[in-house]
């Protein structure tokens, strides 16, 4: 019955993807279906694709060891959302085009840095998508330890066809049910978690104890926080998926009201993990960590194991659709356009579907291949950062640069990264890589807009209008 339970909803999803495939025509339905989805539809797309497991598992975790540096600095994800709806109206005008790879192109005047742009977001995605098969292997395991492999491979292989078989409006219309149901679960549980424990006083108490540590310990935990924080806020700042949604808005009001509402639930999600890892850690203390929801799961009633696990998976899928999507889309919109530039519309739909298998079956090969998810994470989010996030940024507010404003920025942050991996001590190589390159590459950027900043003054002087 348990294993009945857990492969009922990605066949519905699979279902979904059957149904969407009549409706997508070309490859603009594919990739960006304008105006089809209202602010609530992208509210809960932004939400289901970007709480992940890992953000769910991980904050219970270090709540469980009384880490709260890593849960409240989580909170910069939170931040990165309100700053990202706050450039909402500059993101909408780039709408015509249908990939972030293809905005670059522009901004940055060639096929050669849409090409390179489209590169890096698949490698991002990869890993994104390889860590989410690690955890949804984790978490089956939970339920049903022995049957991981054949009921992961299952899920995994429903997201994937139903990514490839109805596109954008596949991915969206599951990621409002799996949004709905991971909000729930987390809801429940942490309702029946606080009765469980005999309610918000042991919970109070285990608060005053942690504040009593002395001065000296909170400030020890400042430099780490600050670490966490801004790694949260800059890691996965203006991806794709984010870009994608607010692009397919009906308008930029509606795609800011809804990044709004994502920062305000995501607030509220990274709470209650820190709350059940409390809960947990009150049940059994003393336990490892990594044994956090073994812990609650051993406590609940079989209806609670099944909605928190069910929970937990539409939390990967939701993460592993999205990721998918804009994958199949930078392959086939930017990385071919340099390739080849005679492609169809309807050649292009099925690359994008094919490549969304080929992806997908990627990720699966990596996901055996390496068990740690953390590592997996920190090597995707290092792709995107010290590379593309300025250059998009700058696109924003510039709309013709030069492409050395592209290619020495992506130099210089990849060799920031590169040396601080190789000079800091291994204990500081998880936190500081990422800010390191993001670092390199914003100072090479405002050098580059000072320099040009110089040469057109230099010309205006020299030149000047005519009255």
């Amino acid at each position: 019955m348990i294993i009945t339970f857990l492969l009922l909803p990605p066949l519905l999803f699979l279902l979904v993807g059957l149904i969407q495939l009549k409706s997508i025509h070309s490859f603009e339905n594919f990739a960006l279906d304008r105006d089809a989805f209202g602010s609530l539809a992208i509210y809960c797309s932004i939400l289901a694709s970007g709480v992940g497991a890992g953000v769910i598992m991980g904050n219970a975790e270090k709540a469980y060891q009384g880490e709260w540096t890593y849960p409240i600095g989580c909170l910069g994800f939170s931040l990165q959302l309100l700053l990202t709806a706050k450039l909402a109206p500059r993101i909408y005008r780039w709408r015509d085009c249908l990939s972030t790879g293809e905005i670059l192109g522009h901004a940055y005047g060639g096929n050669d840095v849409r090409f390179i742009a489209g590169a890096l977001w698949l490698l991002f995605c990869v890993g994104i998508v390889a860590a989410q098969v690690i955890a949804m292997l984790r978490v089956v395991n939970i339920l049903v330890p022995g049957w991981e492999v054949p009921i992961a491979s299952c899920l995994i292989a429903a997201v994937i066809l139903y990514s490839s078989l109805g596109g954008i409006r596949s991915v969206v219309t599951t990621d409002v049910v799996q949004a709905i149901i991971l909000l729930l679960s987390l809801l429940v549980l942490a309702v029946w978690g606080v009765n469980h424990i005999g309610g918000i006083e042991p919970i109070s108490q285990l608060f005053l104890d942690h504040n009593s540590n002395g001065y000296q310990h909170h400030l020890n935990q400042f430099p780490p926080f600050i670490i966490i924080f801004l790694g949260f806020l800059l890691g996965d700042a203006l991806i794709p998926t984010s870009i994608q949604r607010i692009t397919m808005a009906r308008s930029h009001n509606d795609a800011a009201r809804a990044m709004r509402l994502t920062a305000a639930a995501t607030f509220i999600v990274i709470l209650l993990c820190g709350l059940i890892g409390i809960i947990a850690f009150q049940l059994q203390p003393e336990q490892n960590s990594l044994l956090t929801f073994q812990i609650l799961l051993s406590e609940m009633p079989l209806w609670l194991k099944l909605l928190v696990v069910t929970g937990l998976l539409a939390a990967i899928m939701s993460s592993c659709d999205s990721d998918l999507n804009t994958a199949a889309i930078a392959f086939s919109h930017d990385m071919l356009s340099l390739v080849k530039t005679d492609v169809s519309d309807r050649q292009q739909l099925i690359l994008g579907r094919a490549a969304t298998l080929l992806i997908g079956a990627s990720a699966i090969v990596i996901a055996f291949q390496v068990n740690d998810i953390l590592d997996v994470l920190l090597g995707t989010f290092e792709v995107w950062g010290p590379t593309l996030l300025p250059p998009l940024f700058i696109a924003l507010f510039y709309r013709k640069l030069p492409r050395i404003n592209f290619y020495l920025p992506c130099i210089s942050g990849l060799a920031c990264l590169f040396f601080w991996k190789l000079l800091t001590p291994e204990s500081t190589l998880t936190t500081g890589g990422l800010l390191a390159g993001i670092s390199g590459n914003v100072f090479c950027t405002m050098l580059l807009l000072w320099r040009t900043r110089i040469k057109t003054a230099v010309t205006v002087s020299r030149h000047p209008p005519l009255k």
